[in-house]
């Protein structure tokens, strides 16, 4: 029997970069999985690119998108309904909901409706899974940078609400936290970040989420040293600037939780 072998995609608008990887040896400090086995194909040659991803487990990352949050209340149905049903209610706010991958998180419930925070993904990017199963893919997990990179930076945040800004491969995102969930955020890509002052882009994203800005207790930074960035002091909050992620720490890290 054939074993498949395991890749890491990093899907963005710009890129497709593709990293394979064995499960097992990810747990090795001695392994430097990101200079083995190493693939970059430009979206232009996408079907090539498909001949690399044939016959995988697929993990990817989906960078550079902005992840649309709505909250959404329905009636307590079965769990098997809620899919089609937010489906639905999406198509009040999107018009090309054909091409939008959307997870939600149940928030709270009483006999009558339900609360759920709905996040919602143009899903564009991800045509390279079309014929997944003529190619004999196997599709692990997608993950969310904004969610991989809260989740990694957690043990060190130690409030509930709060704005987490960091840079990652060439893009600045900006997320706003109310109990640890994320209801807000934005991406400025590194053209942009030539064109403006942190500063302006920083205060654009307050005061257009100044009801969340108010609830939230504290600014954490990631990974911005290489930004020359003077200004961090904003709303009267405290600011805390966290260690560095590196690239290779954070795919380690999203490979390992699976």
């Amino acid at each position: 029997m054939k074993f498949r072998k395991n890749m890491l995609l990093e899907v963005s608008p710009q890129r497709i970069e593709g990293i394979e990887f064995s499960k097992q040896t990810m747990l090795s400090k001695t392994i430097n999985f990101l200079q083995k086995n190493k693939y970059y194909k430009d979206i232009l040659d996408i079907k090539d690119f498909k001949l690399d991803i044939k016959n995988k487990n697929l993990y990817i990352l989906v960078e550079g998108e902005t992840v649309y949050i709505k909250m959404v209340t329905l009636p307590l149905v079965k769990k098997y309904q809620i899919n089609d049903i937010i489906k639905n209610e999406l198509r009040y706010y999107y018009k090309d909901i054909d091409h939008m991958a959307f997870t939600y998180k149940l928030i709270k419930e009483d006999k009558i409706n339900m609360e759920l925070l709905v996040f919602c993904l143009k899903g564009n990017n991800l045509d390279i899974l079309e014929n997944s199963i003529e190619n004999n893919i196997n599709l692990r997990k997608i993950n969310l940078i904004q969610f991989c990179f809260k989740e990694y930076c957690s043990t060190k945040i130690n409030v509930k609400s709060y704005i987490l800004v960091f840079y990652y491969n060439s893009n600045l995102y900006f997320l706003i936290c109310n109990n640890n969930e994320i209801v807000a955020n934005n991406i400025v890509n590194i053209e942009e970040l030539h064109q403006f002052e942190f500063s302006y882009l920083m205060n654009n994203f307050l005061e257009q989420y100044n009801d969340y800005v108010k609830l939230s207790e504290k600014i954490y930074y990631v990974n911005i040293n290489a930004l020359n960035i003077d200004e961090l002091e904003y709303v009267s909050l405290p600011h805390q600037i966290l260690d560095e992620v590196s690239r290779k720490e954070l795919l380690k890290y999203i490979i390992i939780k699976g």
